[in-house]
This record gives structure tokens, C-alpha cells and sequence, in this order.
């Protein structure tokens, strides 16, 4: 973990510890005088505590008592601290990668992920536009760019919006009693109500107000054209006055859903909105996600650009029939099947480091005994011919697909998945386009 004088970063599964602020030991490639690694000052350290100990709230970490350190699990992402400063919390699957490489995983994990972004041609940031210390919060604005992108190319969203004004011209309908308040002694003038189809409507206001505020924060040059055009297109719009009052206006149909996405990162970015699933109520915005969806999609995307024909959440059977019922759905993460129909590979994926020292590497016993479960039902309703395939983070270590096999001949695959460099998952691909 390493901190800035406005960013702390921890990884999954990392421990935070108060520091001593008077503590002369502090090292950072940052700046001089930021927290220690693994350590982050009291203010933020009770700040977080508070957070997690919430009444009824999951926050994706937690505060261990007897330890007396806060604990990271199962989400990546980024919270904002109520003075600005963010947290980001980074995906760390192999204990040799640096920070650079984890950001990396993480800009893939997003880029890849349903939850946060559309699928574009271009959606990465260039690598003239990163910069070395790049971290989450510029991610997110990229994200948040690419969709203004989208929403420009299909236009900005216009509606109708009722004034009452006092007006030398007649139009729209008389407000009798505002007419006579206003002009019993001036009669070239109508106090009146009418409809006006506008741009200045809540969702553009919103949009402005998180223009004006990112483009003073994103140092990424591409974010700031990308701003500085749907500020230009909003010119006639007014930033927001009342933004609590703007989000409870907005509406969103189904014609323009595509506003839906932009208008959640733009309260986030306000500081009015949290992106996790979570219970009870807390000060803290976060954008938080749980790491296993996050994988599950970027394996998903690396079957769609290799033309892979797969099927996604496969539930058509259950385990358990009584009467006319049937109980415990079974869903298979992927399913593939073969050219010739005869054979069929269930995928499953789980966002773990491998202990190559174990001979068992590490894999779960349930895992193994659920997908033998799933295999025997596709072989008894489907085909004779299953395997299945087990996928992992690739590492130093764990880069190799292996092969075992169960009691009654099934073919189980180990296989590593690159989550740093996309285009290195030749093994994975090439199992899935040739079985």
C-alpha cells in the first residue's frame, strides 16, 4: 500500500493500519511526508472505521476488531473521503507486479466490464494520454468520457419545460392572478404560463455541473476535449443550483437510456451517489464492484473479440425435483460447445491466486465436487462427450494450463487467464476455439 497527500492505495485483500502522525519514517514514491505503506493517518483510518461499522452496511471491507486494522475484500475500486482525498482499492492477484502493472489490471477489468461501460471500437485510453501514476479516479473520467461520447452521437436530450413569466407578448395561457399582482397599472404586459422546449432540463444540468467540476481534475488531455465539447453543446444550460433537487427531476425513458450510465458517474462525481450494492445509509460515495463479475466479464469479452461461440450463464437444469418443482437451479458461468455437437466444455471462473507449491494448486474441493455435478447433468441431458474448465488470474508462477482428470475419465483444464496484457491468452483461446 502507498499513499499521496491526496490518494491512499491499498490492494484486495491488504490490511490498513493507523499510523503515528508524528512518525518520521515515512517513505513514499510519491511525495515526501505521505503515510507509510500499509498505514494511513488517524483521520482517515476513523473516517474509514466508521464507515464499515455502519449499522446494517456492506462497504465491500471491514473493520477487524481484535486486529485493529481495517481489511479489504472481494471489491476493487475507489471512496472519497469527505476532505477529497480518494482511497483506491486495486486488484493484486500476484505478489510480483508493481502498482503501474495492478492500475493495468484494473483499466482492463473496467474496460471489459458490463457494469461500467458500453462497448466501443476505441475504448482505451491512448497510451500517449497515460501517465504513470494514473490512477482510478482517471479510469472512471475516462469511462465517463467515452459515454458523453455516446451520448452526443445520439444526441442531447431535450423536453419541455413549463415558465411563468411576465412578458410584453401573449402567449401560452393568462395567470389571472400573477397578471393582476403585476401589471394593474401596466397593460402592455401579460403574466403568463407556457411550455418551452428546452436543452436547460435537469439530466443536461447535471452533466454540466460534473463537466465543470472533472474537467479542473482529469490531467488526461483527450478527457478534458471530450468535456470542454459537451460544455459547449450545454452552453444554454445552467449548472445546478439544487443538485438533490435536479437528481430527483431526472428522467430517464427508454429513448433515452443511454443518459442513464453518464448521469450515475456524474452524482458520483459530485458526491452524491454510491455506486455499490450495499445496505444502510453512509456518508461516503464510492464506486466499488465486486471483483469475480469484473473477471467473468473480461473473460467474456475475450471470447467475443476471438469470434469464441460460447453461451453466458447457463441455467437451464436443477439439481432437485420434488413433485411438480424444481429446486436448486444450476448456472455454469460459460458453456461451449463443439462444432460437431458432440462435446461440450462447462468454463467456470474464479478471481484467485493459485498456490503453485500446492499440488493441489490451491483449488477448491467444492468447486471440483459442483462442476463434476454440472458435468453429469449435461452428459445425462445433453451430450456424452463433457470436460470442464477451470480459469484463474495468470501469474509469475501460474502460467501453464494443466490437465487433470476425474475418477470417472472427465478432463478438468487449469488454465491462466492474462489479465495484464489481453492479447497473451493464446492457451485460453485456443482451447475454447478448437474444442
Amino acid at each position: 500500500m502507498a499513499a499521496t497527500k491526496n490518494l491512499i492505495v491499498a490492494y484486495e485483500h491488504d490490511r490498513l493500519l493507523k499510523c503515528d502522525e508524528a512518525c518520521n519514517n515515512c517513505v513514499s514514491e510519491y511525495i515526501d511526508g505521505s503515510c507509510c505503506i500499509n498505514y494511513c493517518k488517524p483521520k482517515y483510518f476513523n473516517e474509514l472505521k466508521n464507515y464499515c461499522s455502519a449499522k446494517d452496511s456492506d462497504c465491500g471491507f471491514d473493520y477487524i476488531y481484535k486486529e485493529g486494522c481495517i481489511k479489504f475484500d472481494k471489491y476493487t475500486g475507489v471512496i472519497q473521503l469527505k476532505d477529497g482525498t480518494y482511497l483506491e482499492i486495486l486488484p493484486k492477484i500476484d505478489k510480483n507486479t508493481n502498482l503501474d502493472d495492478n492500475r493495468k489490471v484494473f483499466e482492463n477489468l473496467v474496460f471489459a466490464s458490463h457494469n461500467l461501460t458500453q462497448e466501443y471500437k476505441h475504448n482505451k485510453i491512448s497510451d500517449s494520454d497515460t501517465r504513470k501514476d494514473n490512477h482510478i479516479i482517471e479510469i472512471f473520467i475516462s469511462v465517463f468520457c467515452k459515454d458523453i461520447l455516446e451520448l452526443l452521437k445520439r444526441g442531447i436530450k431535450k423536453s419541455y419545460i413549463r415558465k411563468s413569466e411576465n412578458l410584453n407578448n401573449y402567449k401560452g395561457k393568462l395567470n389571472f392572478s400573477e397578471h393582476i399582482k403585476h401589471n394593474i397599472t401596466s397593460k402592455n404586459k401579460f403574466f403568463v404560463e407556457y411550455s418551452e422546449f428546452s436543452l436547460d432540463i435537469p439530466e443536461n444540468r447535471i452533466l454540466k455541473s460534473a463537466c465543470l467540476c472533472l474537467i479542473k481534475q482529469t490531467e488526461i488531455e483527450e478527457n478534458k476535449k471530450v468535456l470542454r465539447r459537451l460544455l459547449i453543446e450545454l452552453d444554454d444550460v445552467s449548472p445546478c443550483t439544487n443538485l438533490d433537487k435536479d437528481l430527483q427531476e431526472k428522467q430517464i425513458n427508454r429513448l433515452h437510456e443511454y443518459y442513464s450510465r453518464p448521469l450515475q458517474y456524474a452524482e458520483f462525481f459530485l458526491r452524491h451517489d454510491n455506486f455499490m450494492p450495499r445496505r444502510g445509509r453512509t456518508a461516503l460515495p464510492a464506486l466499488l464492484f465486486p471483483l469475480n463479475k469484473m473477471f467473468e466479464d473480461y473473460i467474456e469479452n475475450l471470447f467475443k473479440q476471438s469470434n469464441v461461440d460460447y453461451c453466458v450463464q447457463y441455467s437451464r437444469y436443477n439439481l432437485i425435483f420434488t413433485g411438480d418443482k424444481e429446486l436448486f437451479n444450476t448456472q455454469m458461468d460459460f458453456i461451449i460447445t463443439s462444432k460437431d455437437k458432440n462435446r461440450k466444455l462447462i468454463l467456470d471462473a474464479k478471481w484467485k491466486e493459485l498456490d503453485v507449491n500446492d499440488e493441489k494448486l490451491g483449488v477448491s474441493q467444492t468447486d471440483l465436487y459442483q462442476l463434476h455435478n454440472y458435468a453429469s447433468i449435461i452428459r445425462s441431458k445433453e451430450s456424452e462427450n463433457v470436460s470442464i474448465a477451470l480459469l484463474y488470474p495468470q501469474t509469475s508462477k501460474f502460467n501453464e494450463v494443466k490437465e487433470w482428470t476425474y475418477f470417472d475419465g472427465t478432463k478438468i483444464y487449469i488454465i491462466p487467464v492474462n489479465v495484464l496484457k489481453t492479447e497473451d491468452n493464446a492457451q485460453l483461446l485456443s482451447i475454447a476455439q478448437n474444442f
